[in-house]
């Protein structure tokens, strides 16, 4: 679907408002950055209707003013102008986020080989970012090209090369990477994996695609608000000094929930605690008709795991009675839920609620020895469904 036909069907966007715009845009510019200019779409409105069109992740304003001005080097100026991509932040797991304007297999191909390591590769509206990548790369020295691709009113790909006469800041710069080869350039790709969920609103009714990882980045450093374990310690509160009794691990937990100022972090100290109970567990967000994975302990790839709620499982019961649920019905759903927690046979799953609405599902795999309870798994969904909500209000 075109992106101009995706914003109509949004309601981001009138047929007429639409029809006046293409008659009104001049030729080199494109539609979408046209729209923000002339008033017709906030920005983060245009990524995240790209991310839904190219069915990858999105940068929202937040994370191109959060971006680390550094990793602009990793990749050469050629690339950064010709591709306009920019380096803005790790993820995780160390991955290189950058952002493009036009996502394709051969951009990420350039870029992995350009990084040497892991990319994570994702859309933002050219008005801003060309505008960063000019101030990264500066100008073309004269000779280099600008390639855009298009696609006409036909649906056919156009490409158009325009010069670039002024010479470039002098920036340092990697060396330029040798050309691909042609069976790299050509060969068959995975389709790109869905957009990784934001729950920064918490709206159950919410379809907001962007980025999380680059959120984590973000966070103050303070070990106690990023989630990570500092070398030599754990991010869960000291327990209270007591003459009775040390406060139960799931005491502690919810003590630590009480405390944390990030949903980030929150989400950490629920998944330090799984990892103690169960032998993998997964965060899905609730997003309309399916369960996405949000962040995971032991769970491969937690961001492409997707849980249709329309299909018998686990989690489609904790959904629609808001309540813990152990039943294990068999259909698709329940199938890629086992999947992704690694073949439990005993998978069980508990609502995160707020104002009684699941945002979240807490799912977990088989107990470890000595492991938790199902019991247990309710009441760190409460947890954090009340601490959600308190961040969410602040």
């Amino acid at each position: 679907m075109r992106i101009g036909e995706l914003l109509i069907e949004q309601g981001k966007l009138s047929k007429s408002e639409l029809e006046r715009a293409l008659v009104d845009k001049p030729l080199d510019t494109r539609i979408v950055s046209f729209l923000i200019t002339r008033g017709l779409l906030e920005f983060d409105e245009a990524s995240l209707a790209l991310g839904h069109q190219k069915r990858v992740a999105c940068a929202l304003s937040k994370h191109l003013a959060h971006r680390d001005p550094a990793l602009a080097r990793l990749i050469p100026a050629e690339l950064g102008r010709g591709s306009c991509a920019l380096p803005i932040g790790r993820t995780s797991k160390g991955a290189v986020i950058v952002c493009v304007r036009d996502p394709s297999a051969a951009v990420l191909a350039a870029l992995t080989q350009a990084i040497s390591g892991d990319v994570l590769m994702v859309v933002t509206p050219a008005q801003r970012l060309e505008r960063l990548v000019a101030d990264a790369y500066g100008k073309a020295p004269t000779g280099e090209l600008d390639i855009d691709i298009e696609v006409d009113s036909a649906g056919a790909p156009r490409v158009s090369r325009r010069p670039m006469p002024t010479p470039p800041m002098p920036l340092p710069r990697a060396a330029t990477p040798p050309p691909l080869p042609t069976s790299l350039a050509r060969a068959a790709t995975a389709p790109p994996s869905p957009p990784l969920p934001d729950l920064q609103l918490l709206d159950p009714d919410s379809v907001r695609l962007a980025l999380t990882d680059l959120d984590d980045e973000r966070v103050a450093k303070d070990h106690t608000q990023s989630g990570q374990i500092p070398k030599g310690g754990s991010t869960l509160p000291p327990p209270m000094q007591q003459s009775v009794a040390r406060p139960s691990p799931i005491e502690e937990l919810v003590s630590g929930l009480e405390q944390v100022s990030d949903r980030q972090a929150a989400t950490d100290l629920v998944l330090r605690y799984i990892a103690t109970r169960w032998d993998c567990g997964l965060v899905l967000a609730i997003r309309e008709k399916v369960a996405i994975g949000y962040r995971g302990h032991r769970v491969n790839a937690p961001e492409t795991v997707t849980v249709s709620l329309g299909s018998p499982s686990t989690v489609q019961r904790a959904f629609q009675t808001r309540e813990l649920s152990a039943d294990a019905p068999p259909g698709v759903g329940q199938s890629a839920l086992v999947h992704a927690l690694n073949g439990a046979k005993m998978p069980v799953a508990a609502p995160v609620l707020i104002g009684g609405n699941p945002v979240a599902i807490l799912a977990v795999g088989d107990p470890i020895a000595g492991g938790g309870h199902a019991s247990d798994l309710k009441v760190v969904a409460d947890a954090l469904g009340t601490a959600y909500k308190r961040i969410h209000a602040r």
